[in-house]
Parts: structure tokens; C-alpha cells; sequence
């Protein structure tokens, strides 16, 4: 079976992760020959393509924008491109790499026009509105549509999977939760003063919400006087989550640092992870820090609802159950960690991942 594997997004997060450690299982069979055509600027997909060694990369003639459902509408000249090149590999399924629905979406476009069955594998099946997208409820409305080109669709929680279905998706859903590999530590290994809470992704203020976190170090100074704060990750709103450090009262106890290439040693400098994301799909953080031993805090939405106890969660927009959640979970973790740690690395290893991925693009299943 030759697989062409699309995705146009400039930018490279979990999901992208993910999609690779996928294909690379599915290309390590020799019975499949899988293409990958990618943005560019992508640079941290194109590094790890690179180290597969049995994947034949392309560039794709079009990129995920802002407002790409809109985009996507009125882009013909880019889309007929598109066609053209899909065609010229002469492939047997397209399998379109989503973080949201817009995202990739010419290429759903593409594929339903020349009729190449397409699987969609969609990590965030919210609404542009719900996720307070600007125009969100219009962009919603144009994207309806887009939601029914897809042959099939594999997603990463039957949270998403509902999801999905609440939009109105009328094909089969497959259900492949994110792996990650076996940690090499256990809980926080390095020597440190006083107790830290460490958030570690993509500083993107309107998802992450890692403003969240310092104002309520500011707002609560008395629950957080002996707790430093370490912050790591990269993105678009990392200057101004710098200023709002600088300004604040506390700002000695929180450390702001890049994006850590091993995890290992931002877990091993943390006691506990906090996750207050106004929405995700499943954070490969919260599992890499279950699978350590380290208690996570997170919202109340989406995975972190669907894999943490229920006292383990906050109201993403209070302050003061945030601090509740924290002092709870301090006091409490021990008599959860072992529990959550087993389902994690039974239900969310690397292998299970790999298996079940390869079945659900090449047979539409898996065991998940």
C-alpha cells in the first residue's frame, strides 16, 4: 500500500510528535511505502522525518494560516495544485494530519475532489467558538462542511471521538490514544530548595493558560511563599509571558527557560505539573509526568478530565480553585500515583500506541 501523509502547518507541537512516531511504525513495514509531504518551516517535523530514514519527503504547495477554513474555501489555484501533485503519486490513501479541523484542510478538499480515500487523524475536533477562535461561531459555520470530506477519522479519546460525533461525523471513528516510551527516572530527582511546580509546552496564553498560573501566585502569595515556579517551552507569547514575570512580586521564584529537547531533566527539577489549558486533546506532559511518579493539577476539560481523579482539577477560570486543587493534591498524591502511573503505562505505552495506529489507518481498527 503506497500512503501519502499530509501536513501543512508551519509550527510543530505534540500532535506532530505523535504523527511521526505513527508513520514511522506503519513505513518499518516494507509491505507499505509512505510519502510524507510537509510544510518547509517546519523544521522540527523535517528533523525528525529525517532520522526515519525510510520515509520519502516532499513539500507541500500549501500552508495552514490563519483563518484556514475560510482560506480553504476560496484557495482554488492552491487546491488544484494540490490535486495535481496527489495524483502524480499515484497513492492509495491520504492520511491528513489534523491538530483541528482547519488545519491540513486543503488537503481534505483535495482529496474528496480526485476521489483518493482520505483518513484524518484529528486531535482537537472543538469548534473554532469553543476554543474562543476569533469569528469563531462564523468559522464554525464554514467549517461544517469539512467535517463530512474525511473517509474516516482516528482521534485520541472517545472524549474526542463524542466529540466528533456531536459535529455531526457520520464516519467511522477510530480511537488511538496518544504512547509515550518508558521514563528512564521516576519522580524528581535533583536537589532543590522548597517545593516546584513546573508547566512545560507551547506558551500560547489563549490554550495554555500559563498566565493563569502566575496571577494566581500573585493573587494567593501566602499558599505559594515556599514554592518556586519553572516555566518551559517556546511559542508566540513568550514575551509576554516574560513582562507579566518581571512585574510580578515573586518574580525570583519563577523561572522562565527554552524548550526542553530532553524532558528528563525538566522532571527530574519539578514536584508537580500543572496543566490549566483552557482545552486539549491528551497532553503528552500529563502522561510522561504520570508515568514518572509526579502528581499532575490540571482543568477540568477535555483529557485531563477523561484520565485524572476529579479532585485532582480546577474551574480554569478561578484562581481560588486552582489553590485549592494545589493544596489538596500536596497532601493527597501518594494514595493515587501508583494507580494512575499502572493505567498510564498500560493503556498509553508506545507500543500500544504504534500497533494500534498502524491498524487504524491500514484496517480502520484497533484494540484501544
Amino acid at each position: 500500500m503506497k500512503i501519502i501523509v499530509y501536513d501543512d502547518n508551519p509550527d510543530f507541537g505534540g500532535h506532530q510528535v505523535m504523527s511521526v512516531l505513527g508513520v514511522q511504525a506503519i513505513a518499518a513495514d516494507p509491505a507499505h511505502q509512505v510519502v510524507f509531504l510537509l510544510h518547509p518551516d517546519n523544521r522540527g517535523l523535517k528533523a525528525r522525518l529525517d532520522l526515519a530514514g525510510n520515509i520519502q519527503l516532499a513539500d507541500t504547495p500549501c500552508m495552514t494560516r490563519r483563518l484556514q477554513g475560510i482560506r480553504s474555501r476560496i484557495n482554488r489555484r492552491g487546491i488544484k495544485t494540490l490535486c495535481r501533485l496527489l495524483q502524480s503519486h499515484q497513492a492509495d490513501l491520504l492520511l491528513c494530519i489534523q491538530g483541528d479541523i482547519e488545519q491540513s484542510s486543503q488537503a481534505l478538499i483535495a482529496a474528496h475532489r480526485i476521489g483518493l480515500e482520505c483518513v484524518s487523524y484529528l486531535a482537537l475536533p472543538h469548534t473554532m467558538r469553543s476554543m474562543g477562535a476569533r469569528m469563531g461561531r462564523l468559522r464554525d459555520r464554514i467549517n461544517q462542511p469539512m467535517i463530512q470530506l474525511p473517509d474516516r477519522y482516528i482521534t485520541i479519546s472517545s472524549g474526542m471521538a463524542d466529540m466528533l460525533r456531536a459535529r455531526g461525523a457520520s464516519q467511522p471513528i477510530t480511537v488511538v490514544p496518544n504512547g509515550i516510551a518508558a521514563p528512564r527516572i521516576f519522580g524528581s530527582a535533583q536537589q532543590k530548595q522548597g517545593f516546584v511546580l513546573g508547566m512545560l509546552g507551547r506558551i500560547e496564553l489563549k490554550q495554555k493558560r500559563q498566565d493563569f498560573v502566575v496571577r494566581a501566585f500573585a493573587e494567593h502569595r501566602q499558599v505559594f511563599e515556599a514554592c518556586s515556579l519553572l516555566i518551559a517551552g517556546s511559542g508566540p507569547d513568550r514575551n509576554a509571558l516574560q513582562q507579566l514575570i518581571d512585574a510580578h512580586p515573586f518574580h525570583s521564584r519563577i523561572q522562565l527557560v527554552a524548550w526542553q529537547q530532553d524532558p528528563e531533566i525538566f522532571y527530574a527539577g519539578i514536584d508537580m505539573l500543572a496543566v490549566p489549558s483552557r482545552y486539549e486533546g491528551v497532553p503528552l506532559v500529563m502522561l510522561e509526568a504520570l508515568a514518572r511518579r509526579i502528581p499532575v493539577i490540571a482543568s477540568n476539560r477535555d483529557g485531563m478530565q477523561e484520565i485524572l481523579p476529579a479532585d485532582w482539577t480546577f474551574d480554569p477560570d478561578d484562581t481560588a480553585s486552582f489553590v485549592s486543587t494545589f493544596n489538596r493534591v500536596s497532601t493527597t498524591w501518594h494514595d493515587s500515583i501508583d494507580a494512575l502511573r499502572e493505567r498510564v503505562m498500560h493503556e498509553h505505552s508506545l507500543e500500544r500506541f504504534n500497533r494500534n495506529f498502524v491498524r487504524a489507518v491500514v484496517d480502520g481498527e484497533s484494540d484501544a
